[in-house]
């Protein structure tokens, strides 16, 4: 009789869920840090708001002490009750006409709509020159870094004339392009690549010497010439370190768009910040800075989270 118990009581004690008392309190251990990382996010996003929200507060209390004008009705530091309302209006003055909206120089009023319209449009044509400047600055910074980091020919032809290039000030080129190519697309295009491919080439560069050289032995070792080597071995290995250089690419870019709009440009929100400027608009200017933010974040994120997609093999690869 004792042997059918004690076999009951081994199958009780293996089918029960915690068999162990500690086993529940290991339990409540782990959930929490699987929770973690959403709870981390959350305050990071929650920061980050009261940052932009104690930033605003700031700038609000600042144009109630400051009451200077830089002309009759134009503040110093203009209140968001104003950025809010008359300067988005007043940037209907940018909307060159269409979509049932009359342009004010053509006799239309000014109104929000309008004012929207203008910000889409003219934001419309800077993103389009850093797409533009941003693809062919990059695949041409990256070809010249290439064949400069595989070929001994390649070092002595390119390395000089991008070791100026990258010493040089960028913006001290604009002047020279606007001469060359006038107010046209090209002018800004050119000049956004230039700026971008000069990055491009310095990170793909420094990206190539950090691989790792037994990968580079092992391919050689199988056969592989150095074509194959440099597109099944080192493009796939550079592809971590190259995000930094896009994400700075695009900042550059940025900034490359916006300058090369300040000098003669018809178009684009740098055109509308050297407009105001000529006028005294503070609010405008003020108002496109936050516009240019605001999409540069947009792209900046959308990039990180395509790039992230192209390292997701990497066990380290963060966002």
């Amino acid at each position: 009789m004792t042997a059918p118990v004690a076999e009951r009581a081994k199958e009780k004690l293996s089918s029960d869920p915690a068999p162990v008392a500690g086993a529940s309190k290991a339990e409540k251990l782990v959930k929490p840090k699987a929770n973690r990382p959403k709870l981390n996010s959350r305050l990071y996003t929650l920061g980050s708001v009261l940052v932009v929200v104690v930033l605003a507060g700031l700038w609000q209390l600042v144009g109630i002490i400051d009451t200077r004008e830089v002309r009759p009705g134009q503040p110093f530091f203009p209140g968001w009750q104003i950025v809010l309302t008359d300067t988005v209006t007043g940037l209907a003055d940018y909307w060159r006409g269409g979509l049932g909206v009359e342009s004010v120089s053509a006799g239309g009023e000014r109104t929000y709509i309008g004012g929207l319209l203008a910000i889409v449009s003219h934001g419309w044509d800077t993103m389009m020159r850093i797409i533009a400047g941003l693809l062919i600055g990059a695949v041409i910074g990256s070809l010249v870094a290439l064949v400069v980091s595989g070929s001994v020919w390649g070092r002595r032809l390119f390395a000089m004339p991008t070791a100026f290039l990258r010493t040089f000030p960028l913006l001290g080129l604009i002047p020279m392009f606007q001469l060359w190519f006038g107010t046209a697309f090209a002018g800004a295009v050119t000049f956004i690549a230039v700026a971008v491919g000069v990055i491009f080439f310095t990170g793909v560069v420094n990206a190539v010497a950090n691989v790792d050289a037994i990968y580079v032995q092992n391919a050689k070792t199988l056969g592989a010439r150095p074509i194959r080597t440099y597109v099944t071995v080192v493009l796939p290995s550079i592809l971590p370190e190259m995000r930094s250089t896009i994400q700075l690419s695009l900042a550059m870019a940025w900034t490359a768009a916006i300058a090369s709009e300040f000098v003669g440009a018809q178009s684009g929100l740098g055109y509308i910040v050297t407009h105001a400027r000529y006028f005294g608009f503070v609010d405008r200017m003020f108002l496109i800075g936050i516009v240019v933010v605001i999409m540069a974040s947009l792209t900046y994120y959308l990039v990180s989270r395509v790039t992230k997609r192209l390292v997701v093999w990497m066990p380290d690869a963060q966002g």
